[in-house]
């Protein structure tokens, strides 16, 4: 992917998405993230998952003012627009059908127009999509809305929370992140999610993982304050040992503006930086997208283990000058949805490929050996193999390949084969 250079193209662009509501945060160039807020007068970040299209007319509405005109029968109200696309089911509305992918990329559009005086949309230059969870029918819905959308960005691209959170914190001044980090994500409803940012100072680069986990005891029922303030301490005490953490974030609804924490946070702000806040999200996916449209390479210093991430090296062992010898082929740490490697091998002695995988997380080296079944005799160094890998989830690799010959002296074959390599 090439990045604009010009000057006209200076924005990086994050949104939240979430099947209820979406924030956006935007960064112009050397500039910290401000996320756009619906009232100018405090801090209002939530626009509604929702559009609203006009009865009998193709006029469409989004957010607040979307929700506005349908309760006042103005017109049909459609919710739940991320999870339809990821469904991919059509959407009918007035008798006729559409695309989900499609309203949702309407909906990015008119989102777009509500930022136009602040961020306008020709002078963005990267986009990033950042969700809860990751699955191949979203992924495959947020490729739909990016073909939808054609807008002339240099990048759009989507990752998950931990990727934004880790993103976020890359950002931020070092004595942040001195030592792990925890985030706590509660909307007063619902279990609390909690994300511990864990860094191993004794690699280099120095791993980042996240370890998660939910606290469903703060879940619903939870209502009498001091119930919730020793349910929450008790949490605390159990995921922030002392000495072990140096940052703490506090972010949702079930946060905001509620007194009931008292013993709770006399423990998480000893010695320890806290946080409050619900746009900790939008902004990762901000400084992801700086991230992407500046080049910089974090590689150098940090190696992130996220749970999209691919945690072993891939490589093969070939035949070369009558040695067996290593070819990487790809590292640990890239998102399972983005891999898609393709090499072109001459096939030696055994009509065979062996593929070896080294985890970093500890453990044995694996080795996988992919039989060519059915590849024709040929003379010495006339046989060559495309080997194409992409993964069918965080835990699953498939493996293509085909007999690509060698020009006129061994005309392709045309056989093929399919491996998959499963439990990583």
């Amino acid at each position: 992917m090439l990045f604009s250079k010009t000057t006209n193209k200076k924005y990086a662009v994050g949104f939240d998405l979430s099947d209820t509501a979406c924030q956006v945060s935007y960064s112009e160039q050397g500039a910290e993230p401000v996320t756009f807020s619906v009232s100018p007068d405090n801090e209002d970040f939530d626009i509604p998952m929702t559009l609203t299209k006009k009865l009998g007319a193709n006029i469409w509405y989004c957010g607040r003012e979307a929700e506005a005109r349908a309760d006042r029968g103005d017109g049909t109200k459609i919710r739940h627009l991320l999870s339809a696309a990821a469904l991919g089911k059509p959407v009918l509305i007035e008798d006729e059908e559409y695309d989900p992918s499609s309203l949702l990329a309407l909906y990015v559009r008119r989102v777009l127009a509500l930022i136009e005086p602040q961020v306008p949309t020709e002078a963005i230059s990267v986009l990033t999509f950042t969700l809860d969870t990751l699955d191949r029918p979203t992924i495959a819905a947020l490729g739909k809305v990016r073909d939808f959308l054609a807008l002339p960005f240099d990048d759009l691209c989507w990752e998950n929370h931990q990727n934004s959170f880790f993103s976020y914190m890359l950002q931020q001044s070092d004595s942040m992140h001195e030592k792990d980090v925890l985030l706590c994500e509660y909307d007063g409803v619902n279990a609390m999610k909690l994300n511990r940012l864990c860094y191993n100072p004794g690699t280099t680069p120095i791993a980042v993982y996240v370890k998660s986990r939910r606290a469903d005891e703060m879940g619903q029922g939870l209502l009498d304050p001091r119930k919730r303030d020793e349910t929450f301490l008790s949490i605390l005490k159990e995921e922030v040992p002392d000495g072990e953490i140096s940052t703490i974030f506090l972010i949702g609804a079930g946060f905001s503006g509620d007194r009931w924490m008292k013993e709770s946070l006399k423990y998480a702000a000893y010695h320890r930086r806290v946080f409050l806040g619900n746009n900790l999200y939008s902004k990762g996916a901000a400084y992801s997208a700086m991230l992407r449209r500046d080049h910089r390479d974090v590689q150098d210093k940090y190696f992130f283990l996220g749970e999209n991430c691919i945690v072993y090296n891939l490589g093969l062992m070939v035949l070369r000058s009558g040695r067996n010898i290593y070819y990487p082929l790809l590292d640990a740490g890239a998102n399972w949805y983005e891999v898609e490697v393709s090499r072109e091998f001459i096939v030696e002695g055994a009509k065979e490929a062996h593929i070896i995988l080294t985890p970093l997380t500890g453990g044995a080296i694996r080795e996988e050996v992919m039989s060519f079944d059915g590849l024709p005799d040929r003379e010495e160094r006339t046989t060559r193999v495309r080997l194409t890998f992409t993964m069918k989830d965080v835990h699953t690799m498939l493996v293509h390949a085909e007999d690509v010959g060698f020009g006129e002296i061994a005309p392709s074959s045309g056989r093929t084969w399919d491996h998959v390599i499963e439990n990583l």
